[in-house]
């Protein structure tokens, strides 16, 4: 089933198709760094963050292609598809460089080096997601696609997008933790802290919003908008009382 998805996404689009495959790979690579190197950064092994983003953009790359291939304005395609791999590659190397050197990718402004990178990704990502508010814009034209899956890719780019921006709202704190520093005790592989609020819990659920309302509407209610509005709507809500905690210096873990 995964060989026919990839050659199928390989058909619609092979630059984004094989950029995240790259991407996959070099985060299997990733998962065998900390059995030969044990340094530890908030109380997680350096390589983990750039693991974890490394599998993120893969999804993301291959998310966009999946969709990108219903614009039928070509050159328009290329240029996003383009562009978001330029960024998205500016902002894993740059991860993967601190990483490497045992420092703070984000809200590192311990020297005038760390300060630019720091800012450097957040111009990345901003651009990033000025390109990904142009792929909405593109597709709200789209007409010929089922109108609950429609609906609920729309749905989830807004969400998405409005994850992206809180995202900065982080960046302005330098740090993700509500109610204690950074490198609390945290769930499991995501991190998040448990005794505290974690921003970071509804920038996930908002950025992945771009794939699991999509993938509900298509395999459930692809022909019914309503449902997708009513879905989407109750997604974000979830998903803001996440924020909502996080803001007060709550954890989700007690829930």
């Amino acid at each position: 089933m995964l060989k026919a998805f990839y050659l199928e996404l390989n058909l619609r689009n092979p630059f984004l198709a094989k950029s995240g495959m790259f991407c996959f790979l070099l985060a299997a690579m990733l998962v065998f760094f900390p059995l030969v190197d044990p340094r530890v950064l908030q109380g997680v092994n350096v390589w983990i963050k750039p693991l974890k983003f490394f599998v993120s953009v893969g999804i993301f790359f291959w998310t966009m292609a999946w969709m990108m291939a219903h614009l039928n304005e070509s050159e328009k395609v290329k240029k996003i598809s383009l562009w978001i791999f330029i960024l998205m590659v500016i902002e894993l190397t740059l991860i993967t460089y601190q990483a490497a050197q045992g420092k703070l990718s984000h809200f590192n402004i311990s020297s005038f080096w760390d300060i630019m990178i720091f800012q450097t990704m957040g111009v990345a990502i901003l651009l990033n997601s000025l390109v990904v508010l142009w792929f909405f814009i593109l597709f709200r034209k789209v007409s010929h696609l089922p109108s609950g899956y429609a609906l609920a890719i729309r749905i989830g780019l807004i969400i998405f997008l409005i994850a992206g921006f809180e995202g900065f709202v982080m960046a302005g704190r330098l740090g993700h933790t509500v109610g204690a520093t950074d490198g609390q005790d945290g769930i499991f592989l995501l991190g998040w802290a448990k005794a505290y609020g974690d921003l970071r819990v509804f920038h996930f659920l908002g950025l992945h919003a771009l794939q699991i309302l999509p993938l509900l509407a298509w395999f459930f209610w692809k022909d019914h908008a309503k449902i997708s509005g009513i879905v989407g709507f109750v997604y974000f809500i979830l998903s803001s009382a996440t924020l909502w905690l996080a803001i007060q210096g709550k954890g989700i873990w007690p829930f």
